[in-house]
């Protein structure tokens, strides 16, 4: 049947040549259906939330690994103050903020420290475990805030006026005052696991 004036008439093959197939508002569409564009939120949504997982998986190992629920016997750690609530970091120990090293680590922290002048660090509830902590310190070093009954140890020049002690004598594998004798120590820390002594002019 002829089309309305104006109007090109489909021929048996498709239109007519210059007019695409499925143009919009004719009815017996030929050709694919138009597709909407696909959406990339839900995607970029999930990548956002993996990269979230990622980052707190990592934050996580990260503070694990610099934790002292971490270390073990002859790890050092980088205590601030030894008082409550003040976490240590666990450092390398040849690092100059390591001024304890771990001579003993105990799965309970109601456990008693070997024989010795330690400091001890605990931890109750989920963890429980105690460290009794060595001076991680050579001969010939010099220390501030030793005599302090907070301040953590703080590697200085032996010409800082600020400077309260003075390791003159350090030997490993034995322990006791005696080990001290004809030196110019004042006092002297010793310990049974490892066995040392520091021999300390304070």
């Amino acid at each position: 049947m002829p089309g309305a004036p104006g109007q090109p008439v489909p021929g048996p093959y498709g239109p007519p040549p210059g007019q695409p197939y499925g143009q919009p508002g004719q009815a017996g569409q030929l050709g694919p259906p138009p597709t909407a564009p696909k959406s990339k939120f839900r995607f970029l949504r999930l990548g956002i939330i993996l990269v979230v997982v990622v980052v707190a998986v990592v934050i996580g190992i990260v503070s694990y690994s610099s934790s002292p629920e971490s270390s073990s016997v002859g790890d050092c750690l980088k205590v601030a103050e030894f008082t409550d609530g003040v976490t240590p970091d666990k450092v390398d120990c040849n690092d100059a903020a390591a001024n304890v090293k771990i001579g003993a680590r105990l799965s309970n922290a109601s456990d008693k420290c070997p024989e010795g002048m330690y400091d001890e660090y605990e931890v109750t509830g989920r963890s429980d475990y105690r460290l009794c902590l060595v001076i991680n310190a050579k001969q010939g070093d010099c220390l501030k805030g030793y005599q302090s009954q907070t301040a953590g140890y703080q590697k200085v020049p032996c010409t800082d006026p600020a400077k309260d002690a003075e390791l003159v004598k350090v030997v490993e594998g034995q322990e006791g005052e005696a080990v001290c004798r004809d030196t110019e120590a004042t006092e002297y820390r010793s310990y049974s696991q490892p066995k040392l002594t520091l021999c300390i002019k304070s």
